[in-house]
């Protein structure tokens, strides 16, 4: 139900947006309710606030990791999702401000924003916001990317240590997290020989029902850590081609407006989403991105 209602709000909003000025409107509030959402993120770090789950960190291989922020979003992963794509709104909008306290607070938003999806430690975040930065980059000036190993050796010398440590660790067996999704993709992955065409039916209660005789390891879980693969368990192989071609239609269609676009103001945001949107799939790998319903109607 929840899934039909956000698609059927994107219609109503998107008919509802007819004038520049709406759109400028909905793009600040959007920038400033990401930044409050991460401002809070910050508070819960300084103070200890929120719920905080032993299954977020391996406390053997980051002892200096104690507390990842959530926010609102109940999840440091869900919350880093929704950073991507608030970011990239943000970060356009501090190129296309015309005046220096526009910038001022644009600039502000950024910093808060990218401070509280460090404290996320989520690491397929961190990965997504790269990529969508890149994907930004080679819409509006590609020789920027030749600057990328400089950044690479700046940001070793500034983060600190926990965050190069949990970063490097992309991809390490020996993380519990990391074997953890392994374990659940390719029990996932035999559930699907069986369910591939038709998948088991939407929702948690269904693939717990159907996943634990196909677990490996042992490991259980309320969904199968991505996106793409949680699709075709949901409702089957025809459902990831559909939405893969929606991907597809996404980006050509954005892609094509901003080769056309003149004005700069829309050639920035259009970049923008374009960059935010392959952020948050590269996210999507690593994580069932719509488990959480406040990402699903962003």
């Amino acid at each position: 139900c929840l899934t039909v209602a956000f698609i059927l709000f994107a219609l109503v909003l998107e008919n509802s947006i007819t004038t520049q000025r709406q759109l400028d409107t909905l793009l600040f509030l959007l920038v400033a309710a990401g930044t409050v959402v991460a401002l809070y993120g910050i508070l819960q770090y300084v103070f200890g606030w929120g719920y905080q789950s032993d299954a977020w960190v391996d406390s053997d291989m980051f002892g200096d990791i104690s507390f990842r922020v959530s926010s609102t979003l109940e999840n440091p992963n869900m919350l880093g999702q929704y950073l991507i794509l608030v970011i990239a709104l943000g970060g356009a909008s501090l190129l296309a401000a015309k005046s220096w306290g526009m910038r001022i607070f644009y600039l502000c938003c950024c910093g808060i924003m990218c401070l509280c999806m460090l404290l996320t430690s989520s690491r397929g975040a961190w990965l997504g916001l790269l990529f969508a930065g890149c994907v930004f980059i080679v819409f509006l000036q590609p020789r920027l990317l030749l600057l990328t190993p400089l950044l690479l050796v700046g940001l070793y010398f500034v983060l600190p240590d926990s965050v190069i440590a949990r970063f490097t660790s992309i991809g390490d067996l020996g993380d519990s997290s990391t074997s953890y999704r392994l374990s659940i993709w390719l029990g996932t992955l035999a559930m699907l020989q069986d369910y591939w065409l038709c998948g088991i039916g939407p929702g948690e209660a269904a693939f717990n029902m159907v996943y634990p005789s196909y677990s490996y390891s042992g490991v259980t879980a309320p969904h199968s850590h991505n996106l793409f693969l949680q699709i075709v368990c949901d409702a089957g192989i025809v459902a990831l081609v559909i939405f893969l071609l929606l991907l597809f239609h996404y980006f050509r269609d954005l892609c094509a407006a901003f080769c056309r676009e003149k004005d700069s103001y829309s050639r920035l945001h259009q970049a923008a989403v374009v960059a935010g949107m392959a952020g948050f799939m590269v996210q999507a790998m690593t994580d069932y991105s719509f488990y959480n319903y406040r990402v699903m109607f962003l």
